[in-house]
């Protein structure tokens, strides 16, 4: 998801983490999705993961005020009874909402993205993580394509940052295919990769792990 023109991917400088208190965050579950249940965390700053896959073991005691009882959404232990999520949660919601409704979306013009925390991670990839969100809905870049848009850092460089996206489906990772069209990995299983791509209106063909892209365009990015 990323049709909007801000593209809120800021630097760890912006919001230093070292000596600053722990960070409270909240949860929101999205049990039932196309790519299956969906777990969001955020903190005050924004959105800081979005995982595959419902909380367990230690995530699942991830909550705080305000994470909660909303449809489509799971309060964490020790949520507030009745209370909604935080504004980012419900934005991000929205965002998913609009991703995952098919190659047009839902009909609506797509929502703005939340703000994202990504605080504690290197300048490569933020900089990674800016030009996927600059990767239009329904087309692809080869991690080749990024590392050129970038001038620096290597395919593989690349495809290491792209492998490490905390925030997928927003942030969209899906998005990047190696230079021969074939999808390469991807943190949710290939499977998910393959849907949010017919998602989108493109249409994989091969098994498994040989499922690839016809012919990837080589498309380029302003990051100016």
């Amino acid at each position: 998801m990323t049709d909007s023109a801000s593209h809120p991917v800021s630097h760890p400088a912006s919001h230093p983490v070292s000596g600053t208190p722990p960070v409270s965050l909240q949860r929101l579950v999205l049990p039932e999705t196309p790519v299956g249940p969906l777990t969001l965390v955020a903190s005050a700053l924004g959105i800081r993961e979005i995982r595959f896959g419902l909380p367990s073991g230690p995530d699942a005691g991830v909550a705080g005020p305000g994470a909660g009882t909303t449809p489509g959404s799971t309060p964490g232990p020790g949520s507030g009874s009745g209370a909604g999520p935080g504004p980012h949660l419900e934005a991000a919601r929205r965002c998913l909402d609009w991703a995952l409704a098919g190659p047009q979306g839902d009909g609506d013009p797509p929502p703005g993205l939340p703000p994202l925390d990504l605080d504690g991670h290197t300048a490569f990839r933020l900089d990674v993580w800016d030009a996927l969100l600059r990767i239009p809905r329904g087309e692809v870049m080869t991690y080749g394509d990024i590392a050129g848009a970038l001038g620096r850092g290597s395919p593989r460089a690349v495809g290491q940052a792209v492998g490490a996206n905390p925030i997928p489906v927003l942030v969209p990772c899906h998005r990047v295919v190696a230079g021969d069209g074939r999808l390469g990995g991807f943190s949710g299983g290939l499977e998910r990769k393959v849907t949010l791509l017919e998602l989108e209106g493109l249409h994989p063909s091969g098994a498994r792990f040989e499922a690839r892209l016809d012919g990837p365009e080589h498309l380029e990015l302003d990051l100016g």
